[in-house]
């Protein structure tokens, strides 16, 4: 008799264990609202709500990202890469997820859509109560998406999508067409408008300064995650009112920016109002080779700019635009006027001074200016010194041979 079978007789025989009931999802239907949703891989709970498009967002209603038919001003700011929204079939999405950094074992617990309806602006809201109603989630999400040929999000490209993705290939389940939807990262947008006009370009930040939207006891974003896990441990539905709410206010805040946005990147120069936005259309259209209509909202920039830093840049900015288009002379007059109000600027001595060696051939202007950009720079001590030197002796050598 082997091992084996002496083992079988001394050894217990191992009963079948009996398989334990799985608990039930709670109901959070009385504290949430909304409804669970069959689906063929189980039930999750869906909340919807509409907003009508009157209904007031901070300053503006929210069909103003209706009014406006054509979404070329998205294009404008996107730098082309964005082609044109057909908004009743733009998906706004925002995620809320159980880690901050990603990876593969980051849950979207949460997953909230909005769209332009008849009846309205509509978020659902899609939430799994345990983590066995991940696949139910992800299929209701993808009847959405199904349904989309855009996606709206805020750092979506970054974050949400990749996460999707994620949570769609770990689950065996296609992640329908959202590689063929366009993507829309409001994130992106933002910053290239008000990152110098704003400290932060975050959604709460972006809410405060450009929406006129305050929050009042929203939930900060680095405590969803352990806010969530305390409801799967006692199942009170109570701990997930503020997390849904602030997913309701990211989406909807998203529909709104959106139609800012849209409206900014459209606006001619006389209609800007604000510096730092004139001035980032202007590097908008600079960054696109679209020079004839980049100078013009940096000259309304510059009229309308009152912080000294600014007026610097622009001037620099300006000046480069200008050199770049050969208007040598207009170049010139802006580098001057950059020294009035910057006595230390180096490049601008630079730039004069190869405009009087090299095009007008001014050896004197050049040599003058040239020394002074040298003392600059050694009581910066700049690099630029040993540069600096050489230029000078050349421009003497020239200045020489010239008389």
């Amino acid at each position: 008799m082997d091992l084996k079978s002496r083992l079988r007789q001394v050894l217990p025989k191992e009963r079948p264990r009996p398989e334990l009931p799985r608990p039930s999802a709670p109901n959070l239907r009385p504290i949430l609202g909304g409804i669970e949703r069959e689906t063929p891989w189980g039930t999750c709970h869906v909340v919807e709500k509409a907003f009508p498009l009157d209904y007031i967002w901070g300053g503006r209603e929210i069909r103003e990202t209706l009014s406006i038919p054509s979404t070329r001003g998205l294009t404008h700011v996107g730098l082309g890469d964005l082609p044109p929204l057909d908004l009743s079939r733009t998906l706004f999405l925002d995620t809320e997820t159980t880690g901050l950094a990603g990876g593969t074992g980051t849950y979207a617990f949460l997953v909230g859509t909005g769209r332009f309806e008849s009846r309205g602006f509509v978020v659902k809201q899609f939430l799994m109560r345990d983590y066995n109603e991940e696949l139910a989630l992800l299929h209701c999400l993808d009847g959405e998406l199904k349904e989309t040929e855009a996606i709206v999000s805020f750092n979506g490209k970054t974050f949400d999508i990749p996460l999707l993705r994620t949570r769609f290939a770990m689950s065996r389940m296609p992640f329908h067409g959202v590689d063929q939807h366009s993507q829309v990262d409001l994130l992106h947008l933002a910053r290239r408008l008000w990152r110098e006009k704003l400290e932060s370009c975050s959604l709460i930040s972006l809410e405060a300064n450009i929406l006129g939207l305050t929050r009042v006891h929203d939930i900060p974003g680095a405590e969803i995650p352990q806010r969530y896990f305390q409801f799967l441990q006692t199942g009170n539905g109570l701990l997930l009112q503020d997390i849904l709410e602030h997913n309701v206010y990211d989406i909807v805040s998203m529909a709104v920016l959106l139609g800012v946005i849209n409206a900014l990147g459209m606006s001619t120069p006389e209609e800007c109002s604000c510096p730092f936005e004139a001035e980032a259309l202007g590097l908008i259209y600079a960054n696109s080779g679209m020079m004839e209509s980049a100078l013009p909202f940096l000259d309304r920039a510059w009229s309308l700019a009152e912080e000294k830093e600014q007026q610097i840049r622009l001037l620099r900015t300006a000046a480069l635009l200008h050199k770049r288009g050969k208007n040598y002379e207009i170049a010139a007059k802006l580098w001057q006027r950059l020294l009035a109000i910057a006595e230390d600027d180096l490049m601008a001595y630079e730039e004069l001074a190869k405009h009087y060696e090299h095009r007008l051939k001014d050896f004197r202007a050049a040599d003058q200016v040239t020394r002074r950009a040298l003392a600059v720079a050694l009581r910066k001590r700049s690099p630029k010194v040993p540069e600096l030197e050489h230029r000078l002796q050349r421009i003497t050598k020239r200045r020489g041979s010239a008389s």
